[in-house]
C-alpha cells in the first residue's frame, strides 16, 4: 500500500511541476494529463491485484461541438490503471462538455488488459465521468471521478478512478 501513496505522491509533485510548461497556455486547453487512484469493483480482482492502482493518461481535443445551446468537444484518450499483476490500457473517443466550473464527460473505446489469471485480453471499454475545477489557478487544474469498465474480462477491470487533472 505504501507503493501507491508514493505514486499518488509522484502525480501531486508532476502537477506542481507541469503548470511552469502550462503558463505558454495557448488558450485552447486541448491537451490534458491526468493521474490518481483507480479502484477496482470485484473483490476477486481487489484480493488478487491490491485494492488500489496507479492510473495515468492523456487526452486531446480533435474536434470542437457547438450547437443550439450545447457547447463541447469529441477528445481522444488513452489511459494506464494498473498494477505489476493486471493492468487495463483504455483507448477511447470522448465526448466532453462544461458547465461553469465543472466537466463532465462520456466515452467508449477499446481496452487492452491483463485479467486475473494473466491472460491478454481486449474488449470494449467505457467510462462516464465528472471533473471538478480546483480554486482560482493561473492553470486549468480540476479533480475528477470517473467510472470505468470493459467488457469481456467478467467485471474484473470495472472500477472508480479518482484523478487530477491538468489542461493546457
Amino acid at each position: 500500500m505504501r507503493k501507491w501513496w508514493t505514486m499518488l505522491a509522484l502525480a501531486v509533485a508532476m502537477t506542481a511541476v507541469l503548470p511552469a510548461v502550462a503558463q505558454e497556455e495557448t488558450g485552447n486547453s486541448n491537451l490534458c494529463v491526468r493521474a490518481g487512484v483507480f479502484f477496482p469493483q470485484k473483490s476477486e480482482t481487489r484480493d488478487a491485484a491490491d485494492k488500489a492502482w496507479f492510473t495515468a493518461g492523456i487526452e486531446y481535443t480533435f474536434q470542437q461541438l457547438v450547437a443550439p445551446g450545447f457547447e463541447g468537444k469529441w477528445t481522444v484518450s488513452a489511459d494506464f490503471m494498473g498494477n505489476k499483476t493486471m493492468h487495463n490500457v483504455p483507448v477511447q473517443v470522448n465526448l466532453v462538455s462544461m458547465f461553469d466550473r465543472f466537466t463532465w464527460s462520456i466515452g467508449a473505446g477499446i481496452g487492452f488488459a491483463k485479467n486475473v489469471n494473466g491472460e491478454a485480453k481486449t474488449g470494449m471499454t467505457y467510462s462516464v465521468g465528472v471533473n471538478a475545477a480546483v480554486g482560482n489557478t493561473s492553470v486549468p487544474l480540476e479533480i475528477g471521478v470517473m467510472w470505468r469498465g470493459m467488457t469481456n474480462v467478467s467485471n474484473q477491470l470495472d472500477g472508480i478512478a479518482v484523478h487530477l487533472q491538468l489542461r493546457f
